[in-house]
């Protein structure tokens, strides 16, 4: 393992891995609040999933479980079902990104894991008269590669560069830059950080760089009320915060682990992003 990687596994094990642990149990506390979990589900469902062979029984008993948590899921009214899938979908990325960083282990919660990533695969709730198809979702094996069409060029340039997102073309506002501020001083003061405002300005304008990258949220702003659009908004944070991660480690891993600071801080972003990408 090269030395930075080790330096990096430390670095976030002992600032920013018990954050994001605790994060993940926050998520899971949340989604047991919903109640659309079954455990004696998850327990059948696991044994299903890690069975050497799945037979058309098996797949029957497991499409029976997820449909049942699809069910209770839409017992509630659409904003809450939408919340609710939200806040699975964050679990799995942070569960997900926990286990590349670390040596975690929790038995229990990766059986969770594994059926709320299933269910995520057949949720749909903007149509839910949908279902589930299972057929040649539980298991990749048997593949054959075929050769299609070759193509050869000899005056390929190797581009080995790569740019990443930016912020230099965008800035903040006056009545921004000051509400930002604030909030950072307010962060300050409850967590006893000293986190510089000029720094903390330039990692949030990074992240509104991979906000607007994001052909999800194009296509939601495009389709979507700014109300609506929040939910695509809000849920992508997660993805675009891990992704900067590694250079702004400790600030957004306390993004990360605390939900209201998460909102307070990138929610200013919000308005702007949506009129912006709807007008694009």
């Amino acid at each position: 393992m090269a030395i930075d990687t080790v330096f990096f596994n430390w670095h976030l094990k002992h600032l920013g891995c018990r954050g994001t642990i605790d994060a993940v149990y926050d998520l899971e506390a949340k989604i047991d609040a919903y109640a659309i979990l079954d455990p004696a589900d998850i327990e059948a469902a696991n044994e299903i999933l890690y069975a050497q062979k799945v037979t058309g029984k098996q797949k029957q008993r497991l499409t029976f479980f997820l449909q049942k948590s699809k069910k209770l899921l839409e017992n509630y009214e659409y904003n809450t079902q939408k919340e609710c899938v939200s806040v699975m979908r964050s679990f799995v990325r942070f569960y997900e990104f926990l286990l590349q960083v670390s040596s975690f282990e929790d038995t229990d919660l990766h059986k969770k894991y594994n059926f709320i990533a299933y269910l995520l695969s057949y949720i749909n709730i903007k149509h839910p008269g949908g279902g589930f198809n299972l057929d040649g979702k539980i298991k990749a094996t048997n593949f054959v590669q075929k050769k299609g069409d070759e193509h050869k060029k000899s005056d390929l340039v190797a581009k080995p560069v790569m740019k990443l997102p930016t912020a230099e073309h965008f800035g903040l506002t006056e009545d921004k830059e000051k509400r930002l501020s604030e909030i950072i001083d307010e962060i300050n003061s409850r967590t006893g950080k000293n986190y510089d405002n000029d720094v903390v300005v330039k990692a949030m304008l990074q992240i509104r760089d991979i906000l607007m990258k994001s052909d999800k949220l194009k296509t939601s702003a495009k389709n979507n009320t700014q109300k609506d659009f929040e939910f695509s908004y809000f849920d992508d944070i997660d993805d675009a915060l891990i992704e900067g991660l590694s250079q702004n480690q400790d600030f957004f891993s306390l993004l990360l682990s605390n939900e209201e600071m998460k909102r307070q801080v990138l929610g200013i972003f919000s308005d702007e992003i949506y009129k912006s990408l709807r007008n694009a």
